[in-house]
C-alpha cells in the first residue's frame, strides 16, 4: 500500500484528541485532562484555520473551517459558553465580556491568552464543597487583554462543561472540513492506517 497524506494524519491527531474528550480515559483528574486536550485542540486548529499561504487542499479546507465559524456568537449554539456558575455553586453571572463576541474572535483571543500570555494569565478555578469537605477544581480562570496593546482585560471562566463542549465542537468542525464532509475513504484511511509509536 502507498503512503498516506499529511492531512489524513492531521485529521487522525485531532480526531483522537476529540475521542479522548468524548470518552476520557478513567482518571480522577478529568478537569486537568480535559483542559490539556482542549488546549491542544485549540492551539492546533487555530494555527491551521488561520493559515496565510494556501499550499494545497488541506490548507483550503482548514481556511474553510474558519469561514464556517461565521457570525455565531460564542454564547450561542453550538458553542454555548457558560454565562452562569455551575449548579451547587454561589449563583452569579460570568463571562459578560463575551456575550457579543463571535466564535472566531473568541478562539483567536483564547489562543493568544494561552500561548502568548506573559505573566500570570491563567489560574485554576476551584471551590470548597461543604457536602464533601473537599476542594474541587472546576475549570480555569483566564484574564488577558482584549487585543494587543489594549488596557481592557477580559475575564473568562472556563468551566469543565465549556472545556469539553468547546473542544468537541472545534475538533468536529476542523475534522469535517479537513475530510471534506463525510468522505468515508478519508476517515477510514486516517483511522486505520495511522499508527502511533515507533515502527
Amino acid at each position: 500500500m502507498g503512503g498516506i497524506s499529511e492531512e489524513n494524519v492531521e485529521w487522525a491527531v485531532i480526531n483522537r484528541l476529540k475521542a479522548m474528550l468524548d470518552n476520557p480515559p478513567k482518571t480522577d483528574f478529568n478537569v486537568t485532562l480535559g483542559f490539556s486536550l482542549f488546549s491542544t485542540i485549540l492551539l492546533w486548529t487555530k494555527n491551521r484555520m488561520w493559515v496565510q499561504a494556501v499550499n494545497g487542499p488541506a490548507d483550503t479546507q482548514a481556511a474553510a473551517a474558519r469561514v464556517k465559524l461565521g457570525d455565531a456568537l460564542i454564547v450561542d449554539p453550538p458553542w454555548n459558553l457558560s454565562q452562569e456558575f455551575p449548579p451547587d455553586h454561589v449563583p452569579g453571572e460570568v463571562n459578560a465580556d463575551f456575550v457579543t463576541m463571535q466564535a472566531s474572535a473568541f478562539f483567536k483571543w483564547l489562543r493568544d491568552a494561552l500561548a502568548h500570555g506573559d505573566g500570570r494569565t491563567i489560574r485554576p478555578l476551584h471551590w470548597y464543597s461543604t457536602k464533601t469537605d473537599n476542594e474541587w477544581l472546576g475549570g480555569f480562570l483566564v484574564e488577558f487583554p482584549e487585543a494587543k496593546g489594549s488596557d481592557r482585560i477580559l475575564t473568562l471562566h472556563l468551566f469543565k462543561r465549556d472545556i469539553q463542549n468547546l473542544g468537541q465542537r472545534l475538533a468536529d468542525l476542523f475534522c469535517q472540513h479537513l475530510a471534506q464532509g463525510n468522505d468515508y475513504h478519508f476517515r477510514d484511511s486516517a483511522t486505520l492506517r495511522v499508527l502511533e509509536g515507533s515502527p
